[in-house]
């Protein structure tokens, strides 16, 4: 990761480059979907897609093998598409691979606080105060078929950063419960509430902007336990439970719940998701308790959803519990039939800070998501986060390219 400052004058240098390479990719691009949204615009569970029966990961391979279906990416580069053609991930009939490469390009707008040490809330910002380019994820992924249809051993290596890290390592074993049960039990991401990736692209090399709904309830793309995960998923509906080891310093372990159901064709909407979670954990010193509920629907190439989360902390020698509430929307339209339009506003009300008022933080965003490959996505984001007024790094903007590398 490279990291740095600059004033304004430094920083327009970073910023006209950044925003050329911008320009030039984003104008190249010619489709658009992507995740979780796609699952309620084609009216599929995420398993349909992912080795992972709850979603993230490797891709599986009717996902790799009907592409062009799900994301309705453009040949822009024709040589890329004549290899779309023979490539699916699968080495043989028991084993296959797939990987994700992730590079990020943030500039950072932050203004200095003023004599009071307080920063003021603004929708934008013109003080250009960190450059950071960031390979945010370089992961690989491996599936062995020890009997096809019934059980795999699945391993998902995240190389980056530092030495490499086995996010996810479990056998899953499927076919032998009722309402297609399965079983998993290793290291793997947990299943709770709507996975959107906007705390993990937008707090690069900032904690206090993983500060919102994936960041709060620890269920991030970074948020992996080990244990066991029994799940069903009957008809249209996906229910899991899952037993963990918690994060480091929980004094039990972690119970985590979720179940939706997908819908489809229905009348005046094409296609509706709706779920509720719940996680129990045991912080040293006390008992927490998160809830949510979420959903969405779409209209033809118009896609939004919604989620709120609550968060209950009983602390020891504390006479009154604390809580925190968390929101996030997000609204979707397939433009032109090709390119995703994203806008996603997020909420944060955390009274478990003893001793501090005005916590609320805000995060509003919008970009595009295109594709420009079987191999190839792109994203450019714009977004502004305001919170406390004394912690100057709560109140900042950010500038996000991405480029996405999968197969």
């Amino acid at each position: 990761m490279v990291v740095q400052r600059r004033g304004w004058r430094g920083g327009r240098k970073a910023l006209g480059f950044t925003l050329a390479l911008v320009t030039l990719v984003a104008c190249a691009a010619t489709t658009a979907r992507g995740e979780p949204y796609m699952a309620i615009r084609e009216g599929r569970k995420c398993g349909t897609c992912h080795v992972n029966m709850t979603g993230g990961g490797m891709r599986t391979l009717l996902a790799n093998t009907h592409m062009q279906e799900i994301t309705h990416y453009r040949d822009i580069f024709p040589q890329l598409d004549e290899a779309a053609e023979v490539w699916n991930g699968q080495i043989t009939s028991f084993f296959s691979i797939g990987g994700d490469l992730r590079l990020d390009d943030s500039i950072v707008f932050q203004d200095e606080p003023d004599a009071e040490g307080q920063v003021p809330h603004k929708a934008f910002r013109g003080n250009v105060d960190e450059n950071i380019l960031d390979v945010r994820e370089f992961a690989t992924y491996f599936d062995f078929k020890l009997v096809e249809d019934y059980l795999d051993v699945y391993v998902d290596v995240n190389w980056l950063p530092g030495s490499p890290v086995a996010r996810e390592a479990f056998g899953l074993l499927k076919g032998v419960l009722p309402w297609r049960g399965y079983v998993i039990a290793g290291r793997f991401l947990l299943d709770y509430g709507l996975k959107m990736e906007t705390d993990n692209l937008f707090s690069i090399n900032t904690s206090s902007q993983d500060m919102f709904v994936r960041g709060r309830t620890g269920t991030s793309f970074t948020g992996y336990d080990q244990g066991l995960e029994i799940g069903f998923e009957p008809g249209p509906f996906h229910l899991t439970t899952s037993v963990t080891n918690a994060a480091s310093g929980d004094a039990t372990v972690r119970v985590t719940s979720n179940g939706y159901g997908v819908f489809r064709d229905l009348p005046v909407i094409d296609n509706a998701m709706l779920g509720a979670s719940f996680m129990y954990a045991a912080p040293t010193g006390q008992d927490q308790f998160i809830w949510g509920f979420y959903g969405g629907a779409n209209l033809g190439p118009l896609e939004y959803q919604v989620e709120v989360d609550w968060i209950h902390q009983a602390i020891d020698d504390q006479p009154n519990s604390v809580g925190t509430f968390l929101a996030y929307g997000e609204l979707n339209y397939l433009l032109l039939d090709w390119m995703n339009t994203k806008a996603f506003g997020e909420y944060a009300d955390n009274d478990g800070q003893l001793g501090r008022t005005n916590t609320a933080q805000n995060r509003f965003g919008f970009g595009i998501e295109p594709f420009l490959g079987r191999f190839l996505q792109t994203r450019l984001f714009y977004s502004i986060a305001n919170g406390p007024k004394d912690l100057a790094i709560s109140n900042q903007n950010r500038l996000v390219m991405e480029i996405h590398l999968f197969f």
